[in-house]
């Protein structure tokens, strides 16, 4: 592709994203103090739900800010804005859908599901979790593909390779959530074979790639660079 200068915005997105990526699974998990079965089911918890909504809510807005590089019209058919977009669009509807109450493994949950005492948005109706199910897979799949197809456009870039296996890690993750959950409808007992709290293992094996990628894309490797060289 021909070459382009990105404002230093762009830059500034890349690192949050990044950052937010890295983070998520961790912050949940110390804010409920306990592992649930999805990521997204830390919506119930009180203090949890908090960071839950901040976070998809702060990916949403700086991907649909995010502008990238300009489509190269010599051989690609969609722009970066265009992916960022799609994928921001749907981070706000997993915050503004979230999945339902039940299936999450921790008993106070349970308990919230039985009284139907929901939260905010909260629910127990399968049409909307599976809405809320395909918008966290669009917004996963287009943090990899950005990862595999679009940071990758520079042949001079050394770090291609490992954009290639994050945004491979990325498909990878979520097609085993996909194929676990088919299977789980046809009858198999995957939480018996793979635990309880599978999609929850998957979702991190693949926000934490694309957060490397795109901290790494925002040249944070370069801010440490600098660091260490001011202080040393």
């Amino acid at each position: 592709m021909t070459h382009q200068e990105l404002q230093n915005s762009d830059y500034r997105i890349r690192k949050l994203i990044g950052i937010l990526g890295l983070c998520l699974p961790f912050i949940l998990i110390f804010a409920k103090g306990e592992l649930l079965a999805s990521i997204s089911h830390y919506y119930y918890s009180t203090l949890s739900s908090l960071f839950f909504i901040i976070i998809l809510s702060a990916f949403g807005l700086f991907l649909i800010s995010y502008k990238g590089y300009k489509k190269d019209k010599t051989n690609e058919t969609i722009s970066d804005d265009l992916i960022t977009n799609i994928g921001g669009l749907a981070a706000l509807i997993v915050v503004f859908i979230p999945t339902r109450c039940m299936d999450s493994t921790s008993m106070a949950i349970d308990l919230i599901c039985k009284s139907e005492n929901y939260p905010l948005f909260g629910h127990n109706n399968m049409l909307k979790s599976g809405i809320h199910l395909g918008s966290a897979a669009v917004f996963i799949l287009s943090m990899g593909w950005m990862s595999r197809y679009k940071f990758t456009r520079d042949v001079n870039d050394s770090n291609n390779k490992l954009y290639r296996i994050c945004g491979l890690l990325v498909f990878i993750s979520v097609g085993l959530i996909v194929l676990l959950i088919v299977l789980e409808k046809l009858g198999l007992d995957t939480k018996t074979m793979f635990s309880n709290y599978y999609v929850f293992i998957f979702e991190t094996t693949a926000v934490i790639p694309f957060g490397i990628s795109w901290l790494v894309k925002g040249k944070v490797l370069d801010d440490v660079k600098r660091l260490k060289a001011k202080f040393l």
